[in-house]
């Protein structure tokens, strides 16, 4: 899986809600994305499938990084920032 597939997986995992286990389900560079997103302590835990090549996916961020197995392939990155937009006064 490209790194941009999985940086756009992270960034849509770390803006569910932490408290409660949350459905994503999403496309992105031709693949479609299902998966939840749960709170272990300070982890979140994103279980799911690549459902274009079947693959599937656990990984964990915990401190700005992310870890886990997506198909029989290991991954590690840095999780992406959380990108803020500006208040425009209206």
């Amino acid at each position: 899986m490209k790194k941009l597939i999985l940086t756009a997986f992270a960034a849509a995992a770390m803006a569910a809600p932490a408290l409660a286990d949350t459905s994503l389900d999403f496309v992105t560079d031709g693949h479609r994305i299902v998966a939840t997103v749960s709170q272990d302590g300070a982890t979140q835990v994103i279980k799911g499938r690549d459902l274009t090549n079947g693959d599937t996916i656990e990984l964990r961020v915990r401190n700005g990084y992310v870890q886990g197995d997506i198909g029989n392939r290991y991954v590690s990155f840095a999780a992406p920032k959380p990108k803020l937009k500006a208040a425009t006064a209206g």
